[in-house]
């Protein structure tokens, strides 16, 4: 896969988008290279852009703005705490039965459990250019557990190696990289 080819949960997000059309803009949290804001501007689809240096704990926009939420990277990262309040933040500013579709890591990646522990699912790198970044890891469970107020349409774990952007991670030999792709609906 090519690394300016969006990924593919952007491309489920501009299906549905086609087949259906959304109540308002797409809130992309965590923009990365912009593969994905690419690919929803060629099939014009609106959209707010969140560039990862904002935090996804202070999401633009009131209550109710935006008619979907993709975020292919941010919510892989953070500690568990963190993450929690990113999630209610991305509910606070969706439509009700606004989907969503997001990467959150699985216990079966291969990085779960190793570096700096930050709490029972939060563990960053050591070493590498994510040195010290916490990364968030999850079970099914937990999954659903973080997804309070949505409904979930589908979760899958996936093998990522091909997926995972190269810009992310140029250095980085790691393999065994293990994410959920879920998608789901504000309840």
């Amino acid at each position: 896969m090519s690394s300016s080819a969006a990924h593919p949960l952007a491309e489920r997000l501009i299906e549905l988008a086609r087949r259906e059309p959304l109540d308002g803009p797409v809130i992309e949290v965590g923009t990365g290279s912009g593969r994905n804001t690419r690919a929803l501007v060629e099939a014009n689809i609106p959209n707010v852009t969140v560039p990862d240096s904002t935090p996804y704990t202070q999401l633009p926009g009131t209550r109710d703005s935006y008619g979907a939420g993709l975020s292919t990277h941010a919510y892989l990262h953070g500690e568990s705490a963190k993450l929690r309040a990113g999630i209610a933040e991305l509910r606070r500013v969706l439509r009700p039965n606004a989907p969503i579709f997001i990467t959150l890591g699985s216990f079966k990646d291969a990085r779960y459990g190793l570096g700096i522990p930050f709490d029972e699912r939060s563990f960053a790198p050591g070493e590498g250019d994510e040195l010290g970044i916490p990364h968030a890891y999850f079970d099914r469970d937990g999954v659903i557990e973080l997804l309070f107020g949505f409904t979930i349409d589908s979760m899958e774990e996936v093998d990522v190696d091909d997926i995972v952007g190269r810009w992310a991670h140029a250095d980085d030999d790691v393999a065994g990289r293990v994410h959920w792709f879920v998608q789901a609906r504000k309840t």
